[in-house]
């Protein structure tokens, strides 16, 4: 995968959508790492974030369950990963969500099971971001190619991306 041009002392930022062998989105064991090299081998590592995600503030007791969060930025269609909600525990799971408004989205074919009690997390499934500087004390070169190895496991497989770029 083509990442793109970036230019030396800029800061790259790229994103990595890890999917089953069905091509469905689905969150990596633990957040990924990242290698780049170069044409002279080794360059720098990191790990990955997550790209997407927020805060629940409530959930209903309702079919479908819908979900409290400022400003989520999310449409209709994103599948999303949630944890760690109380009460209402049928929200907690990997759903696809419709967008109510900006700050309400439904769980589709989600069944409420009781009153919010707190907590929760989302999290775009299966999206991270990978970010550095591409500097050339680290060993960048204008005019070079670049290979980036994000590496990831998935139900204790392990599993990897190439991404490449070029630095101008």
């Amino acid at each position: 995968m083509f990442t793109g041009f970036v230019m030396l002392d800029d800061t790259l930022v790229g994103s990595a959508l890890i999917e089953n062998a069905s091509k469905v989105p689905i969150n990596a064991d633990a957040l990924p790492t990242f290698r780049v090299y170069g044409p002279n081998g080794f360059v720098i590592d990191g790990s990955c974030t997550i790209k997407d995600a927020g805060v629940i503030t409530g959930t209903t007791n309702a079919t479908p369950i819908e979900v409290s969060c400022t400003a989520h930025g999310l449409t209709t269609g994103t599948r999303v990963t949630i944890s760690a909600v109380t009460g209402t525990t049928n929200a907690n799971g990997t759903h696809i969500v419709t967008r109510v408004n900006a700050n309400l989205f439904s769980l589709d074919d989600s069944v409420g099971n009781g009153p919010y009690a707190g907590g929760g997390v989302w999290n775009t499934t299966g999206l991270y971001q990978y970010s550095f500087t591409v500097l050339g004390t680290y060993g960048f070169e204008a005019g070079e190619n670049y290979q980036l190895l994000l590496s990831y496991a998935v139900s204790a497989t392990n599993m990897g991306q190439l991404h490449s770029f070029n630095v101008d």
